[in-house]
């Protein structure tokens, strides 16, 4: 019900300083048909509008920075099959599986395509760094490296429960299953838009966000259209708008799960 009543939603966010403007995309990994693509025709249509786009994704950069980022954000896992098997238990898509005629037209086109994120050494910086300085950071780290260290094997992850019973359930099973992580995924993603985030966010978000708003500041191109995790939004958007001139023009609000569309009729 959570779905229907309190639908997760996604800002598309315009800002301008006049001779410059950017858009930002808020995104999520796994999300509705529809919405994948409605962002796509949007992306097309900007491209056509004389737009560069541009795009977040942490880069590599050398094998102990690569194996921290590994073992402290992804646990290992790749994150690839993790978010299409959800997508699937979901009844939802996975938003790479979308972005083929971008990645076409990035083929052809380089450069009108640009990825603006840090590399995974310069994640690592600031990790340390704030395990120096921020006290209230390191507590919650170490916290944080013992929760893990300790695997409760009564209490396995109810989304995880979901995807096995999906694999062996038959179809009712299965809507059940999707509705239920439907609901858990909504419910998700409405607390990260309202601010209740995570250990992490001082370097998964704050750093970012920073470094994205100084590379949208410094690029002098006329316009620019980025696809970034909604929950980076706000913060970039307040870091642009510190700078004068910079101001919000729009904002419009996508819906990003919804039960899948399944239509009958007789001829």
């Amino acid at each position: 019900m959570t779905t229907e009543t309190r639908p997760a939603i996604v800002p598309t966010v315009t800002l301008s300083n006049g001779p410059r403007t950017v858009v930002l995309q808020g995104m999520q990994h796994v999300g509705a048909e529809r919405f994948y693509q409605a962002v796509i025709y949007d992306l097309e249509k900007a491209l056509a509008d004389g737009y560069v786009l541009a795009y977040e994704g942490v880069a590599p950069s050398d094998a102990e920075a690569d194996a921290w980022f590994r073992k402290t954000l992804t646990h290992g896992k790749d994150l690839g099959d993790s978010y299409r098997q959800l997508g699937k238990t979901c009844g939802l898509s996975y938003q790479i599986d979308y972005f083929g005629p971008v990645v076409a037209d990035a083929k052809a086109h380089p450069q009108r395509h640009v990825t603006m994120d840090v590399n995974t050494r310069a994640m690592k910086q600031e990790y340390d760094r704030l395990m120096q300085s921020d006290p209230a950071f390191a507590a919650s780290m170490r916290k944080l490296d013992a929760a893990q260290a300790t695997p409760d094997d009564d209490a396995p992850d109810f989304v995880t429960r979901l995807i096995e019973r999906q694999k062996t359930g038959d179809g009712r099973q299965n809507a059940l299953a999707g509705t239920l992580c439907r609901g858990i995924m909504t419910y998700v993603m409405r607390q990260a838009a309202s601010g209740s985030g995570n250990d992490m966010d001082p370097v998964v978000l704050t750093f970012r966000n920073r470094h994205l708003a100084t590379q949208l500041l410094a690029d002098q191109r006329e316009k620019i259209y980025v696809t970034y995790g909604a929950a980076h939004l706000p913060g970039v958007v307040e870091l642009l708008q510190r700078e004068a001139g910079w101001k919000v023009e729009s904002v419009k609000w996508m819906r990003t799960i919804e039960a899948p569309e399944h239509l009958e009729g007789k001829l």
